[in-house]
């Protein structure tokens, strides 16, 4: 290699812009985190801006995938210039961007289930760590198999926060391309995983990566529908033919369920999408019904809809809920009433 050889601008820009990055860690996560609240607004009402935030946080996830497989190919092209801690920087640069993104919608999708608030509480976790450079490189840059797990997991959130956004995906097929996509990236990922590892690690490795697809497969119901909003939701005896819902009833007697009950939803949902849900309605944790809808995006205020239950059991006191799941069984809102 010819050491005075001028070197190339794009490989000037890069280092000079990773250098910025550096003197100011603090900018892109603040960017991208304002740049998913930005796009959570716009997305709802329809405008090609939110689009294209998304397609630049795509973009992220692509850059993140190639410089995982292609790094040996970059450093030399770059005739080891852009030397293995400043790729690795710009990885975790890359995780900074589509944490912070993915995380407004994932907050406003969150609802009082125990599942979604664990799986939130480790995306921000998960954000947070991305920042902290102690952290980073001692707990996860330094492990082989707590790499590729991050990695994946930053993957896992780009595919499942942002496609949606760019391609009008329904949450289910949002979430098993998400989950399919992953467990390729990761299969992709172990030559490099298993290099150099003696067999007890290899197999340590291995085991780590097959449980933690597994949980991420079987958790899968717990995780917030990211893009859908909850803007008003009540049980009522009655809904008008123009869908405005009558007073709420959080507690009722047996008497008034004779006339029937309902539970109203209004959902914001990304334009263009044609969401599948169903209403489950539980007495006492047990599921008694379940009642198709269907949710579409577009409506600033929110897409309204109601399931109406006009046969109960013969005893009908106890708890109840109303569960509206999307068709792959995420939790977009629950409703709570008791009848005495």
């Amino acid at each position: 290699m010819n050491d005075g050889a001028p070197q190339p601008w794009w490989s000037r820009l890069t280092e000079r812009a990773l250098a910025f990055l550096q003197r100011y860690p603090w900018l892109l996560p603040t960017l991208s985190f304002a740049a998913g609240w930005i796009s959570f607004a716009l997305v709802q009402r329809g405008e090609r801006m939110a689009r294209g935030i998304a397609a630049l946080a795509l973009l992220g996830w692509i850059a993140l995938l190639l410089e995982d497989f292609l790094g040996d190919w970059i450093e030399r092209l770059t005739r080891g210039r852009l030397n293995e801690k400043l790729l690795h920087f710009a990885t975790q640069s890359l995780q900074q961007e589509i944490f912070f993104f993915a995380l407004p919608f994932l907050i406003a999708a969150t609802q009082r289930d125990l599942g979604q608030m664990v799986f939130t509480g480790i995306v921000i976790f998960a954000a947070l760590a991305s920042t902290i450079d102690p952290l980073y490189n001692a707990r996860i840059a330094s492990a082989a198999a707590r790499r590729v797990i991050f990695h994946a997991f930053c993957s896992f959130l780009a595919v499942l926060v942002v496609l949606p956004l760019a391609l009008r995906l329904p949450m289910e097929q949002a979430l098993t391309l998400a989950v399919v996509l992953t467990i390729v990236f990761t299969l992709l990922s172990l030559p490099r995983l298993l290099r150099d590892a003696t067999p007890a690690r290899r197999l340590l490795r291995l085991t780590v990566l097959a449980l933690a697809l597994g949980t991420l497969w079987m958790a899968r119901a717990s995780i917030p529908p990211a893009g859908l909003q909850v803007k008003q939701a009540v049980i009522t005896a009655s809904v008008s033919d123009d869908l405005v819902p009558g007073a709420a009833l959080p507690a009722l007697t047996a008497a008034q369920l004779a006339d029937g009950l309902d539970a109203f939803v209004a959902v914001r949902a990304p334009q263009g999408l044609s969401q599948p849900v169903s209403f489950d309605w539980r007495q006492n944790g047990v599921v008694v019904d379940r009642i198709a809808g269907t949710i579409r995006g577009g409506r600033e205020a929110g897409y309204r809809t109601y399931s109406r239950k006009e046969h109960f059991p013969g005893d009908p006191r106890g708890a109840w809920t109303v569960d509206l799941r999307t068709s792959g069984g995420q939790l977009i809102c629950r409703l709570d009433f008791r009848v005495d």
